[in-house]
């Protein structure tokens, strides 16, 4: 059964290839949108900013440890992607990192205390409305930020962020979202200072 649909998966994309490769003005992206670029002033201010980024959280981190709360979390690496690597993106405004976090860990959090654990188990119900409830809470405010959706998932699948309670819809999320927004700012003032081109 696995090798049948591995065989039809193969097929499909070789037909897809083929059926686009023949159109005239057709672009694959993943060959044209290929390079290889080296600016080292771009990589300073974007994987190395990233870098000090994280060391900061790192640093709040600990400090909220102390008193019961986190700032850590892994798609707080997505939300450094989008702010140091594509600041140019709606995803990497502010308001977006900010209220898309809010509004739709508030949602999350407010089906999975609805609605419980096991809530179409076979289907993973609990675990797919919380996800969707984040898309529609951001919908709605205009703030989609696309790590809240695995923020979410997070807290339908990780023991320690159920064990959280309330304190989830602002840590660790949010808070370590705004820490990173708040070094990006930093950085973003270094380069206007220093005039460097903006991305």
């Amino acid at each position: 059964c696995e090798r049948n649909a591995a065989l039809f998966l193969c097929s499909f994309l070789a037909h897809l290839f083929l059926v686009e490769s023949e159109k005239p003005s057709a672009k694959m992206g993943f060959t044209d949108d290929f390079k290889i670029t080296f600016d080292p002033v771009d990589l300073l201010f974007s994987a190395g900013a990233a870098t000090v980024a994280f060391m900061v959280l790192h640093f709040v981190h600990l400090q909220l440890a102390a008193q019961g709360f986190t700032a850590m979390c892994p798609p707080l690496g997505a939300v450094a992607v989008i702010l140091f690597a594509a600041p140019g993106i709606p995803a990497a405004k502010p308001y977006n990192v900010a209220i898309g976090f809010l509004a739709g860990s508030a949602a999350a959090y407010g089906i999975y205390t609805g609605l419980g654990e096991n809530f179409l188990p076979a289907f993973g119900g609990t675990r797919a409305v919380m996800v969707g409830s984040a898309i529609a809470a951001m919908k709605i405010t205009n703030s989609v930020h696309p790590p809240m959706g695995a923020y979410a998932v997070l807290l339908a699948d990780v023991p320690a962020m159920k064990a959280l309670g309330a304190k989830y819809i602002l840590c660790p999320g949010l808070t370590g979202a705004l820490t990173l927004l708040a070094v990006q700012f930093l950085f973003t003032q270094i380069k206007k200072a220093l005039k460097v081109k903006q991305n």
